[in-house]
């Protein structure tokens, strides 16, 4: 990890919104960079300053009754604007609603917690933990790392070579990720055991995502790949 990537990561780190994996990356990098940990300080002395309260502004004591004087000068532009400010209130509470109803009802997050795993892989260039094209390598790698055997196919011949892997952390729990490539593009496959499935696919941050369950196993596959190449890809290991 350079120094360059570990500041971008700082910010996260800081709020403890890294995933495991990649704070480990981080604490080592740091126990060697002072530049960074420097950063990191700073950091911390912008929060203890905010905190400390020298940066708020407390009114004059004599501000309060000057307040209640001037509105009670005109009852009636208080009670208008009180009567607006609870419309305005109401609007935007039932628009809050409806907007988070139709986020739960369309998507549970893992679009985009598996996106946020492809492009920190790429980011810090630790997409593979084993590197090889041959499933045989690949497969048993994952034994005692997860608690699950992943299925592990050889697309070379239909031009998709198996890359590598990786194990990472996805829908709140460690997944197999399968790592292929399409000429110069990634193809991140997630696996993990599954109950149930839903079937969908979705573009977004530029990226295309297609989630599907076979054979007893959760899928997600993320690529920056067009999506008719990557509906292929995936039709390839169901078939």
């Amino acid at each position: 990890m350079n120094c360059s990537v570990a500041q971008e990561m700082l910010g996260p780190f800081f709020d403890g919104e890294l995933d495991a994996n990649s704070e480990l990356q981080l604490r080592v990098h740091l126990s060697s960079c002072d530049p960074c940990k420097a950063a990191l300080a700073r950091l911390q002395w912008l929060r203890d300053v905010l905190r400390s309260g020298g940066l708020s502004y407390r009114t004059p004591p004599e501000l309060e009754p000057r307040i209640r004087k001037s509105l009670r000068s005109d009852r009636r532009i208080f009670s208008n604007w009180r009567l607006l400010g609870a419309v305005a209130a109401a609007i935007l509470l039932s628009t809050t609603v409806g907007i988070r109803f139709m986020q739960l009802k369309t998507s549970d997050g893992l679009e985009d917690a598996a996106i946020s795993s492809h492009v920190r892989a790429m980011i810090t260039g630790h997409t593979t933990d084993v590197v090889s094209t041959d499933r045989h390598t690949v497969k048993p790698w994952f034994n005692g790392r997860i608690d699950f055997s992943p299925p592990v196919n050889d697309l070379a011949p239909q031009g998709f070579p198996l890359a590598g892997g990786r194990v990472d952390y996805l829908g709140g729990r460690s997944v197999a990720a399968l790592v292929y490539q399409r000429r110069k593009h990634v193809i991140d496959l997630f696996i993990w055991p599954a109950k149930t499935g839903q079937a969908s696919g979705e573009e977004a941050r530029g990226y295309n995502v297609i989630r599907w369950s076979h054979g007893g196993m959760y899928f997600v596959a993320v690529s920056d790949l067009n999506k008719t190449e990557l509906e292929q890809f995936k039709n390839l290991l169901i078939r």
